[in-house]
């Protein structure tokens, strides 16, 4: 059996690096809300029938991580109308995220695109140095931007101090700069609350299938009779309810 070549095991160093650096462990009880910079939202949740720990896996799209992610935690005992009293979580702006996108999107290419290049054409050390340049500027420039604008992003200095210690030391934590500043926003509103408030009405209605299908789960873990079952089936009825009055998308 031939060994793996060096390169190869570099490359899929870097991936895996990213990808779990990407990943979340999100209790039952926690959901993501996480939007493109035209300020369309969308949610997710973990995986329902594969734990680690306890926690549901979740891991956000690997070509969007220019996208902020925001955590969510949802009650599934709450009457479908009653948080409408619950306070109300402001979205941070964009503006500062459109700024660190293609700088997260540079820092991607530098180390997926130039390093690889070097690695496997005869364009070798140059392109390597190339990367290696290309994504230390680009970081500094992303990190100097983000220490600048921390208030605006809701961010300590110690949490920018993090942030730049992971990001400079390990490379492929950096792409996941817009995600990390996002998961520090503390977000206190309801997460079925907050979703159908910022989702689009039809993306609101093809996620409702989706909230349902976790309330069958978690019905079918509880012993019948309990408060908590019962709490569940009516929580479950109101949202069956509001997708049975959907208007049908066209």
């Amino acid at each position: 059996m031939m060994p793996i070549p060096a390169e190869v095991l570099l490359l899929v160093a870097l991936v895996g690096l990213y990808l779990y650096d990407s990943a979340r462990l999100l209790h039952a009880n926690e959901g993501v809300l996480t939007a493109s910079l035209a300020g369309r939202w969308s949610l997710h949740f973990g995986a329902q029938h594969f734990t680690l720990r306890g926690k549901e896996p979740f891991v956000p799209h690997p070509l969007l991580p220019h996208r902020p992610l925001f955590p969510f935690h949802w009650n599934q005992q709450l009457a479908s109308g009653a948080s409408g009293t619950a306070a109300r979580w402001t979205p941070p702006p964009f503006g500062p995220y459109k700024v660190l996108a293609p700088l997260v999107w540079l820092m991607a290419l530098a180390l997926f695109g130039l390093i690889p290049l070097g690695l496997f054409s005869r364009f070798g050390n140059v392109a390597i140095a190339a990367g290696i340049v290309l994504f230390y500027a680009v970081a500094l420039v992303a990190l100097g931007f983000t220490w600048f604008r921390r208030h605006a992003l809701a961010l300590t200095s110690r949490q920018v101090g993090a942030l730049a210690f992971e990001s400079l030391t390990c490379p492929p934590f950096a792409i996941n700069l817009a995600r990390h500043i996002s998961w520090h926003a503390q977000a206190q509103e309801e997460l079925i609350s907050a979703g159908r408030r910022l989702l689009r009405s039809d993306d609101w209605n093809s996620t409702l299938p989706i909230v349902l299908q976790r309330l069958d789960h978690a019905i079918s873990w509880e012993a019948e009779g309990t408060a908590r079952a019962q709490a569940l089936a009516a929580y479950h009825a109101a949202l069956n309810q509001e997708l049975a009055a959907c208007p049908p998308t066209k």
